[in-house]
């Protein structure tokens, strides 16, 4: 029963999304978002925690909370955000349901603010969220989802084009989770104008991840696995379905919006899905690199509506090109919005078959007892 679960809400968000394009306005965009929000935060935030790594998360929480807590607190640098916040939970009488509550509401708000101030298309960006498997992922992979949503807020700092805001956010996100540390590259390469400078700097990012790759690897996977000092290659391909996926989003998307140095918000956008196509290449060397490549890869929710909409209009002020001439006939966008609209639907209902090991295990608080479990 737990598939149809996430079946009604990828259609309850959908229709929900629908009304911006009917009333296009920023205040009904605003309300879409916020409605959207409550449902994503309810759905998720309402879950029980016996299932995936939350199991372990609890225990975590329990051990931040016992009497060698100091000792817990302290065992690694890497990742003590979580810690930190599990032992102020604790000492305040915050329980660890609720605040798997509030890790899914951040992760629901972080995304709304980005979606609400770039994206000229909600439907588009929720339908990627969902489609695309990031909103499953939250349901187990806490320290990674909250370093996201600092990240969200930290694009926005790269988009404005104040460092400043863009390095404290990331390093608030390294601090949950030190793989986000990675987003450090987004800023300088986002700046970078397309020209043979950019192709060679593209190739000498892949010969120094190969010549070291041994390298990045042991310490990549140590900071992502931070529970074990193991970590296992992946058997993947560069050339596999996700990845050439992304590369098609990357050509369709500069075939109807080519990137030009006026279109400044587009371009920044443009250049750190490159990067994320760039770390899912490297995932031939090891897994952990498609869960970095999440880290950049999260914002196709703003690339995908820049692309398939690029008259921004008025309800959609930061988005908006600041050049006209590069439209292609507008049948064209109509014709590319339902055909990635249908092939996102089918890729997330192929991905909810493929995971339903995973979420079979998904309840809501009021249908099992996770204490008694744990405790039996």
């Amino acid at each position: 029963m737990s598939k149809y679960y996430h079946i009604l809400l990828l259609a309850g968000v959908l229709f929900v999304a629908l009304f911006y394009p009917l009333h296009p306005t920023l205040k009904v965009k605003k309300r879409v978002v916020q409605v959207i929000t409550v449902i994503i935060t309810l759905f998720s935030g309402l879950r029980t925690w016996w299932m995936g790594d939350l199991i372990k998360y609890y225990t975590l929480y329990l051990n931040c909370n016992g009497s060698n807590w100091k000792e817990t607190l302290t065992e690694k640098w890497a990742n003590m955000g979580i810690r930190a916040f599990f032992r102020i939970a604790g000492a305040v009488g915050i329980s660890y349901d609720v605040c798997i509550f509030v890790f899914a509401a951040f992760a629901a708000i972080s995304l709304g603010v980005i979606v609400y101030r770039y994206s000229t298309s909600p439907f588009i960006s929720y339908l990627m969220y969902i489609g695309m498997g990031f909103y499953i992922f939250t349901f187990s992979g806490l320290k990674q989802t909250i370093a996201m949503g600092f990240l969200c807020f930290a694009m926005i700092g790269l988009l404005e084009d104040n460092w400043k805001k863009f390095l404290i956010w990331t390093l608030i996100g390294g601090f949950f989770h030190a793989p986000a540390l990675v987003f450090l590259l987004a800023y300088p390469f986002a700046h970078k104008r397309i020209d043979r400078w950019y192709l060679l700097f593209l190739a000498a990012g892949f010969i120094i991840v190969f010549a070291f790759r041994n390298r990045f690897v042991s310490l990549l996977a140590e900071l992502y696995h931070d529970d074990s000092d193991a970590y296992s290659l992946s058997s993947s391909r560069i050339v596999g379905g996700r990845f050439l996926m992304m590369l098609l989003i990357l050509v369709v998307g500069y075939y109807l919006r080519p990137v030009r140095s006026k279109d400044a918000t587009y371009a920044k956008v443009f250049n750190v899905m490159v990067l994320a196509a760039l770390f899912q290449t490297f995932s031939v060397y090891d897994n952990v690199f498609t869960r970095l490549t999440d880290y950049f890869y999260q914002f196709i929710v703003v690339f995908l509506p820049m692309a398939l909409r690029p008259r921004g209009g008025l309800a959609s002020p930061k988005a908006q090109m600041e050049r006209p001439g590069y439209y292609r006939h507008r049948d064209i966008y109509t014709v590319a919005t339902v055909a990635i609209s249908a092939y996102s639907v089918y890729y997330y209902l192929d991905y909810i078959n493929s995971s339903y090991a995973f979420l079979k295990s998904f309840y809501f608080l009021w249908q099992i007892d996770a204490h008694a479990l744990y405790g039996g």
